[in-house]
């Protein structure tokens, strides 16, 4: 079998083709990746409707091997956060944190988002400040708040935003812990 990303690139191409909303798999490592660090019980439909941007039927070898690449998916990114040597990495490239128009890293940075959204409270629970601020360079990156205010400041002043963006993977441990 290919390695899990050419596979789930495999898997998703046809429904990124149709609907641009589908996650990717930087967007599915991203949306995995929130949900390790603030699980949500989500069943199969919903987590589905979550990646492909709506209801969608999988044909029943398609859900099959979807489910087992997300499972090695999670275990990875788990890994990844508990690995003392090598930590925790972005689906991208670590060159690509440094460029914050990076499609790659946008895409993953919208799936962390999605799932965030999923259940937005749960992250505000405790240190919701800390939390806020945390965020803040994967909302930038994600794309998703270009209209507001505060990103468009941000975004003026190009270092800040590199700054902020090559943060990413930091900030995700001090969200894991």
């Amino acid at each position: 079998m290919p390695n899990t990303r050419a596979s789930v690139e495999l898997l998703l191409q046809p429904f990124t083709e149709q609907n641009e909303g589908t996650l990717d798999y930087h967007g599915l490592h991203g949306f995995l990746t929130a949900l390790t660090i603030c699980p949500v019980a989500l069943t199969e439909q919903e987590r589905n409707e979550s990646i492909f941007d709506g209801e969608v039927k999988l044909p029943k070898a398609t859900a099959s091997e979807l489910n087992e690449l997300i499972a090695k998916m999670q275990t990875a990114i788990d890994r990844g956060f508990n690995d003392e040597d090598e930590g925790f990495s972005l689906s991208c490239e670590s060159d690509e944190l440094e460029d914050h128009d990076d499609e790659a890293l946008a895409n993953w940075c919208t799936g962390f988002m999605v799932a965030h959204f999923l259940n937005e409270d749960a992250w505000f629970v405790a240190n919701e400040q800390e939390v806020c601020e945390l965020l803040l360079p994967i909302m930038l990156a994600s794309g998703l708040f270009d209209d507001e205010q505060e990103f468009k400041d941000i975004r003026k002043d190009s270092k800040l935003t590199e700054d902020m963006c090559s943060q990413i993977p930091e900030v995700l441990m001090e969200l894991y812990l």
